[in-house]
Parts: C-alpha cells; structure tokens; sequence
C-alpha cells in the first residue's frame, strides 16, 4: 500500500453516464442523452453470466460525467487514474481525445492538459471488452470471462514538482548478522523543473502501532536517493503474525513539505530451499491454498473493497496460507487484505494458454509484468512472481524472468506448466526458479529438477468439475479426489505445497461450459463439503460440520473436523466415540432424533447440535445489519425453514427476491432469482444514502413468503 497524503485528490467514483454499445464524438464531448446513471465499480456484465445458453456482452461501453479541477495551493500536473479492468479503450476531455489506454488488470495513469483550468469539463472514457490479439491475456476464449466496465475506481490527483515517483520506491530488507534488519529505502525524486536544488529527503520507519523505530539522517533530494536504517529486534512477517511497518518519505525545503509518501511493508525472511521446500525465518512452512478468480454472478468483475476483504478472511477462516491470484492481477483491496491477515499470495501475469514469443505479445507481457511487480514489490504476502499458465515460450519467459530479477531481485518466479514434455521440447525448463505443475503429480520429481532452485509447487489440483453444491454425490466424489490426491503428494521431496482449483464456482463460456462447479465454495461464498475437509486439514479453530446426505442404502452422517477427539451422542441412540479423522462417514439411524457431537482440540471443547428438520414449509431471511453503511454491499442469506422453523437442507431451486426502498439488488440473472442449494442461497444488496426503510421479500412457489425490513440508521 502505497499512499501520497499531501496531494489533492478528487474521487471520481460516482455520477456516471453509461452507455452499453458504441457511441459517436458528440456524445464524448457531452452532448445528446441516453444511458443509465451508474457508480463505480461497474461491470457491464452484471447478470448475464452464470447461466446455462446465455452469452455475456463482448463489444463496446462508454462512460462519461463531469468534473471540476479544485482550487488548491499546491502547483503540479493533475492525473486521471484508474484501477484496473480487462480492455482497452481511449480517454476523452471536452471532445478531445487525450489518450489510448490498456486496462491491463493494473489500470492506467493520463495526465490532464497542463494549462487546464477549473472546470467544469466533460471527461469520457469509450471502452472495449473484445478479444485483441496483444492485449492480455491474448486468448479470444480462456477458461474465464473477459469482463467490460471500469471495474476499478477512477480520480484525480495533483502530483508536485519535484515529487517522489511512486514507481520508484524500493524499501529493501536484509538481515544483520546480530539479528536486525538493515533497511534501505530507495526513491527517485522527479525534478524536470529544477526545483530540487535545495529539497532534502527523510525516512521514517514505523511499527504496526505507530511507534518510531528508526529515522534516516536528511539526505540532499537527488534523482536517485538511496538511505539505510537498522531496526532492532525486528518483528517479521508470517502467517501467524502479519506484522507490518510503515516508511514514511518526506521531501521538503526551506519553504515546508512539497511531497510525503507512506509505503506499509512488512519484514519477510522467506526461501525456497533446494529439495526442502519453503521456509520463513528458517522454519519450514508448508503452502496451502486455493486458486482464486476474482468475479461473483450479479457482481460480474465489480467487486468493492468490501467483497476482497471478505474473500480473504474466508480463506483465513478456512486454514489457507496462500492464494494463487489466477490469472491475472488482482485488486490491491485483497493484496492489502492478505497483507494483514497473513495469507502469502502466488501473483500472476494475465495468462491462459497464451504465452507467445510474437514481439507484441512479449511487449504487452513486460508492460504489464513491470506495472504488477512495481506496484506489488513491497508487499510481505507475495512469494512467488508468475510468469504466465499452461503455456510456453523461451523467450518470453526470459525476458520476464530477466525483468523480475531486475525489479525485485529477491523474490523467485514461476510459471503454471501442465505438460512437462512440452516444456523440455520448448527448452523452458530451468528457466524458472520454482516449478509451478499443474496437475501433473506423477512426475512431480523430474519436475522439481526442472527448476533452479529445485522446488516444485502444486499450482493446481484437485479439479472436479461437477461438484455442484447441493448434490452429494458431486460433492462427495470432490472430497474423495482431494484426498486421493493429498495423499499421492505426501511423500514428494522438494514439493513446497499446492493450492486447490479452486477457491469458488466461476463463470466461463470456454467451450460452451458456462459454469466450472469445482470451487471449495460455491459461486457466492457459501461451503460445500470440500470446504469442510480443507478446514479440517489447516484450520486452527476447533469445529464441527455435520450434513446429513441420501444416497442408495439410506441417510448418511458425514462429519467434518479438526477435533482430536470426538463423541457423537444421539437421542435415542447410543454413544459413540470417534477418533480424529478429518472426515468421518456413518450411517443415519431413522430413530434419532437429536444429535449433540462434542470434541475437543489443544483443550479447547467445542459443541455441535443438530435436530433433523421437516420439509421446508417457508423462507428466511438474514441480515447481518451491523454491515448497513450508506454506498456499499450487504449480503442477503436466504435459507428455507420448516414448520418448527428449522432450516431444512433438502430444497433446491430459485427463490424470487424484490426490494422496495433506497437499494438496489444484484441478482445474477434478469429474474431477480437466487439459486438456493442444500436450503440456503445469498444475493447482494446496494444500500442507498437516503435512508427510510428498505423492505426484502422472498418467495417461491410451495413455501410461505417472507419479508424482512431494514431501517438504515442514518
């Protein structure tokens, strides 16, 4: 996270005019009407994936709105920045096109005219989600879906004479032979005016409660300004303590301040160890986790800073030490997530099967390599630099691995190979530092001694495509894999650990599939089975999960837990103690009639109750409405109920959701549906700044409605 404080700033994220198509200059340039009031992020593709023969919008949109340059008492140029999206696309001022943009996942910087006054002035912005050759990932169909919109946040800054370049800033990390860590913080001061002459430059260094560790000495404002400080008794960066410090860089004259600059970075001392593994501060860690997209139907790519803090707490929850961002570089909102939470991040390249050695596809690839590192490089959760997916060229990957070396030259790359012979016939082998395989586990060996370093990963595993939540067999035979597989890779020497495909169902149109039914979760968030056996395996919590599935013999018990030891005491039944499996499978006894699973982990008790439910006889909704905040998303659980308002896990289909009041919802198809599956189902809700009350209602034909009303407290 890298902030400016001094400098004026101008969300531009609300008041849109959206258009979905082409338009002409005139509109550009503010004239005539037509489209709909939108804010950011947006997505043009918010309910039209997902769903089974229906192709998403590819082609054109346009956005445009007015602004106005503020008055301040700072001189510099302003900038239009944008967060990242797929696309490419140009950028309009009163008519004028300023510029041609590539959304590239990573966003885009255009200065503004210098002599531009106050305003007001129209600025437009005419994009396009198409397939473009070198404009990555390159692929016109991969396995994920090219989403259209600016899907980031958009504003304008002013940026002083002389400044520091954000690009620039390096804050190095080495440990001393004593145990502190040097830190060497390096910045270019940007000073085409000459202003310089006289600005001087210091660091200060800060521990996570604000407290002052370490100060530079003033150094003259050089264009490139290198200072070094030692911390003493540092504290590192891990899973388990995510500590984080903060370098505050201020640049000033006798006059005052002209820039400040706040970098939060964290200590890592983490290796990968030749036919050992990973290591942090010289313990091995084993890596484990998911592979994460970044979309959710009725959200499309659009997704608040809100949804990625979720994501990642979800996947603390559940035991997950690391995320692969597949593929393509994700939203800062979740990188600073994982920075606080302590989730290692795999970062990666937009890539899928379209690695190419053609100069505009190498071209692209360094651009875009060279935004994602120098925006990403100080941060402690990323491990490992991915160079692209189940592709291959030799030359592409060494000029990107040559790139990375001299952008962040201690932090090893990889790419994803899901056909070892492919890669010794292309000659790509041993040019990566960690052998990243894709599901290839029967020549894990020969493909760690593929690798510099002699490490290989498990990038992707565990893939079973038809885990459609709700139907036990599907989620069942997902858990069966994953622990075939678990146990296949157990014995590896070298194997640094793996991460799942995948984190949660996506949308794809790849070959006419629609929807992937692979993830852990389902499409919005909420656990299958799969999900439960990972949390028994890596999650430090005591739990208990127990569904109750049919099959050809009768009802089954499946419990999932990470309990050394468990006692299942049913009413009407007898006790049983169960040893501390992961996953245990037993038979339903008709005559129960409660059940009461008790275990116990490092001496902490834990407690689960289940009554079997009757059919589902009506809806319910909940709200979590400490989450109510004017402008951001609540989710809206649904689940059904029996006649003694239990919930009743044996309906499935689609609930019909309305709202009346200042919100808007965000289903995922046209119909304002919710898929429920195992009796539960989730759609999100946009609360407005009005306030007054909102009303929910659900219904469905067979169950009762229901109807549930918020009032904002504002």
């Amino acid at each position: 996270m890298i902030e400016f404080p001094l400098r004026p700033r101008v969300d531009l994220c609300s008041d849109w005019e959206f258009v979905r198509g082409k338009v002409k200059r005139k509109w550009l340039s503010g004239r005539g009407t037509g489209g709909e009031t939108i804010d950011l992020p947006h997505c043009w593709n918010l309910d039209d994936t997902y769903q089974f023969d229906r192709k998403s919008y590819v082609g054109f949109g346009a956005y445009r709105r007015e602004i106005r340059i503020p008055k301040t008492d700072s001189t510099g140029t302003w900038y239009l920045c944008a967060g990242g999206f797929y696309g490419i696309g140009d950028i309009w001022l009163d008519g004028r096109r300023l510029q041609r943009v590539d959304g590239q996942y990573l966003g885009f910087e255009v200065p503004l005219p210098p002599n531009i006054h106050r305003g007001p002035h129209i600025l437009a912005a005419r994009l396009d989600n198409r397939f473009h050759r070198n404009v990555l990932p390159g692929k016109k169909d991969p396995d994920f879906l090219l989403y259209g919109g600016l899907t980031g946040d958009v504003w304008i800054e002013q940026r002083p004479w002389p400044r520091l370049d954000a690009r620039s800033i390096v804050i190095a990390c080495s440990k001393n032979p004593d145990g502190s860590e040097l830190l060497e913080a390096r910045s270019f001061v940007g000073d085409p005016q000459g202003a310089s002459a006289d600005a001087r430059l210091q660091w200060t260094i800060t521990d996570q409660g604000g407290t002052p560790v370490a100060q530079t000495e003033h150094i003259p404002a050089a264009a490139m300004s290198e200072a070094a400080v030692v911390v003493d008794d540092p504290r590192c960066w891990s899973p388990e303590h995510p500590d984080l410090y903060r370098a505050e860089g201020r640049l000033e004259n006798d006059a005052g301040l002209i820039d400040v600059v706040r970098v939060r970075f964290g200590i890592t001392r983490a290796k990968f160890r030749p036919r050992k593994g990973f290591f942090l501060d010289d313990k091995r860690v084993d890596l484990h986790g998911v592979n994460r997209h970044e979309s959710i139907p009725g959200l499309g790519s659009a997704l608040p800073a809100e949804i990625h803090r979720s994501d990642a707490q979800l996947l603390k929850k559940y035991g997950c030490n690391l995320v692969r961002l597949s593929h393509y570089p994700q939203h800062p909102a979740f990188l600073d997530a994982c920075d606080e939470l302590g989730i290692m991040v795999y970062a990666e390249l937009a890539s899928w099967k379209s690695v190419r050695s053609s100069r505009g596809w190498r071209r692209s690839a360094k651009r875009q390599f060279r935004e994602l590192i120098v925006r990403d490089r100080h941060r402690p959760s990323v491990m490992l630099w991915g160079m692209g997916n189940e592709s291959r060229s030799r030359k592409a990957y060494l000029e990107l691995r040559d790139l990375a070396n001299q952008l962040d030259p201690d932090r090893p790359v990889t790419y994803a190979e899901n056909h070892l012979y492919r890669a010794r016939r292309k000659k790509t082998t041993g040019i990566p530092d960690v052998w990243s395989t894709n599901y290839e586990l029967d020549v894990l060996d020969e493909a760690r001694d593929s690798s510099r370093l002699e490490v290989v990963f498990l990038s992707e595993c565990c893939n079973h495509p038809k885990s459609i939540k709700g139907d036990p067999a599907g989620e069942l035979e997902q858990v069966r894999l994953i622990e075939r597989e678990w146990a296949a890779m157990s014995e590896v020497e070298g194997l640094a650990g793996h991460t799942v495909w995948s984190f949660a169902d996506y949308a794809t149109e790849h070959r006419n599939r629609f929807r992937r039914q692979n993830g852990l979760f389902d499409a919005w968030r909420r656990p299958k089975m799969a999900a439960e056996l990972f949390r028994a395996r890596y999650a430090r919590e005591p739990f208990i999960s127990l569904f109750v599935t049919r099959c050809e013999k009768g009802r089954q018990l499946n419990i999932f837990s990470n309990c050394s030891t468990i006692r299942l005491m049913p009413t009407g039944g007898s006790i049983l103690d169960l040893d501390g499996r992961r996953h245990h499978q037993l038979p339903y006894d008709e005559g129960w009639t409660d059940l009461r699973l008790e275990g116990s982990r490092n001496g902490t008790k834990v407690i689960h109750d289940h009554r079997p439910p009757g059919a589902a006889t009506a809806i319910g909704i909940g709200i979590d409405e400490d989450e109510i905040v004017p402008g951001r998303l609540i989710a809206v659980d649904l689940d059904t109920r029996d006649a003694d308002n239990l919930p009743a896990d044996d309906w499935s289909g689609h609930v019909e959701v309305a709202v009346d009041g200042d919100a808007r919802l965000l289903p995922y198809s046209p119909a304002a549906e919710v898929l429920m599956a195992r009796g539960e189902g989730r759609v999100y809700l946009e609360i407005g700044e009005a306030g007054g009350p909102i009303v929910i209602t659900a219904s469905a034909d067979g169950l009762e409605t229901a109807s549930k009303t918020i009032t904002p407290p504002w």
